[in-house]
């Protein structure tokens, strides 16, 4: 008796909608999918409209100032504000199984089971390693909408040959290697509360702790006491980010000013705990894979960066029931003996403050 393949089908959506766990190893391609977990826990869920949008006040009219009695007033109008403009973009991952697979296992549940879960964990290990790469770069130049806008999108190094530490960030370096100021619908160029805070660093050393303190410190920004802050609240962390060379360094600094660690007990600041993580000024630093041997796309210099974020203001997007959405299998004239179940989503990145979204320690990027 045959088996039609709108039955084949129903089994594969069925078990997939209820899988029992399965338990095998999986030599993952990371040692922490960083990038997987702030999209899980960190993200913000909107629908609608074409891009993302956000409204953003850069500098005041001046209007402000003391008076004399009598004096004249010329009141100043103006548009004050500016529109950040993000893209949306799509990714996908697909998985797929033969009908002869399929029936061979049909009436072996447990086999039938193993053959999903198998093909549907590698399908996803491959999207968690895009994910994960992405979230790391900048997109292929400034017209392409087809990657996200990741750290250094945002976050942005020196301008080659700059030295000195200050809000100067404002060159988006692309994959390419060509370079931009216009970040989000904003020109950094001319705008110059859209540029971030960025410093270079030698070595991994007390220069390197006081030249973080400064960065930390500068880019902490609290609105007034007789202002009721208008920006959206949001539970927020900030992390650290670097490459592994660089976090065993901060390690050996810990150790450095005491090896006697008990938990996370201070150290000027400075902790270490038990898990291994280095905590700067109470911040967790986390090493990524992808940033180990990072260098600066436009002159290929090494750049080693040390990035804090805070998550109240660098925020992933994702969109509202479109998101690691998965799909009815589905058939195709071309491979009619194949079923092929699809995982689609739509995200981005959004900045809505540079200045107070983080900033990025680097080694010096010449021409």
């Amino acid at each position: 008796m045959s088996v039609k393949d709108s039955e084949l089908a129903d089994m594969i959506s069925i078990t997939l909608d209820d899988l029992p766990k399965q338990y095998f190893e999986v030599t993952w391609t990371n040692q922490d999918y960083e990038a997987c977990r702030i999209y899980q826990n960190d993200r913000m869920v909107i629908d609608g409209g074409e891009q993302i949008t956000r409204k953003a006040m850069l500098d005041p009219l001046g209007n402000a100032r003391y008076r004399r009695n009598y004096d004249t007033d010329e009141p100043q109008v103006g548009d004050v504000m500016h529109t950040i403009r993000v893209p949306w973009t799509r990714l996908s991952v697909d998985y797929s199984w033969d009908d002869f697979e399929l029936l061979r296992n049909k009436n072996n549940a447990k086999g039938f089971i193993d053959l999903l879960v198998t093909k549907r964990v590698e399908g996803l290990w491959s999207l968690a390693d895009l994910i994960e790469e992405r979230f790391w770069k900048t997109p292929t130049s400034a017209t392409d909408d087809l990657y996200p806008y990741g750290v250094p999108y945002y976050i942005r190094m020196l301008t080659k040959d700059i030295t000195a530490a200050g809000f100067t960030g404002q060159t988006i370096r692309y994959q390419d290697g060509t370079t931009g100021t216009s970040c989000a619908g904003i020109d950094a160029a001319t705008e110059t509360k859209w540029r971030n805070y960025a410093a270079l660093y030698t070595n991994v050393d007390n220069v390197l702790l006081k030249t973080f303190r400064l960065a930390y410190m500068k880019t902490k920004f609290k609105a007034p006491l007789f202002i009721n802050d208008p920006a959206q609240a949001r539970a927020h962390m900030k992390r650290i980010y670097s490459d592994f060379d660089v976090v065993a360094g901060l390690m050996d600094l810990a150790d450095a000013k005491d090896d006697n660690h008990s938990g996370r007990e201070a150290l000027g600041n400075l902790t270490v705990d038990d898990g291994g993580y280095v905590y700067i000024n109470r911040t967790p630093v986390v090493p990524i894979p992808q940033l180990e041997g990072a260098t600066d796309p436009e002159t290929s210099d090494v750049t080693a960066p040390i990035y804090c974020i805070d998550f109240k203001y660098f925020i992933p997007y994702v969109h509202d029931g479109y998101w690691m959405v998965e799909k009815e299998p589905m058939q195709d004239r071309g491979q009619h003996t194949t079923f092929t179940v699809f995982l689609d989503g739509a995200h981005n990145n959004l900045c809505t403050n540079t200045r107070g979204a983080g900033f990025v320690l680097h080694k010096a990027i010449t021409a």
